[in-house]
């Protein structure tokens, strides 16, 4: 399994290092930006997926930023990121996006939040939300289970802009992430 895993690993990276998706300044287009540069420790830069990105729909990937609540017409890009040996982890992600105004952003967190995925918690006795400090702004802890592990999640929004952070099992880690967003 570890081996079929590594094999689409680097069938993905190849597709996406073909399309000229990868750069090393910051990534996403004219659009959101996500950060490519001054990582912490433990992170590599992966690729970027936006609408420009072939054969991906961005809407597909940002479906749970939708629900009860309109969010209106948004630019998204993905910032993906390695955080352990090919093959033996998922990747961490980074997702900005530009909604039409600061309560479309709103509604877009609210939708994200509201994912019937999180109305349990992840394991017994552990919160499913709580909060954290990002870049000297309080932001939403979500945390979510892979495997027998936390994974740390954090999403806020910015005026009319929604980030989401899909850290690993390091909180430290999944902040200092989170902390190389510009917002």
């Amino acid at each position: 399994m570890n081996l079929k895993y590594a094999v689409c690993m680097l069938i993905i990276a190849g597709t996406v290092l073909t399309a000229g998706c990868i750069s090393s300044d910051e990534a996403g287009g004219e659009g959101p930006r996500v950060p490519t540069e001054n990582l912490p420790e433990g992170f590599t830069f992966i690729a970027v997926i936006d609408d420009s990105t072939p054969g991906i729909n961005i809407e597909d990937e940002i479906a749970d930023f939708r629900g009860d609540e309109d969010i209106g017409a948004v630019r998204a890009a993905i910032g993906i990121y390695q955080w352990a040996e090919m093959g033996s982890g998922y990747d961490s992600k980074i997702t900005v996006m530009d909604c039409e105004s600061e309560s479309k952003a709103e509604a877009a967190v609210n939708n994200y939040i509201g994912q019937p995925k999180f109305e349990k918690p992840p394991f017994v006795g552990v919160d499913r939300f709580g909060t954290a400090v990002v870049n000297g702004r309080e932001v939403t802890e979500i945390r979510s289970a892979v495997g027998k592990e936390l994974k740390y999640i954090y999403i806020w929004n910015e005026g009319d802009q929604v980030v989401l952070v899909e850290g690993n099992g390091d909180r430290d880690g999944s902040i200092e992430l989170a902390s190389a967003t510009a917002s």
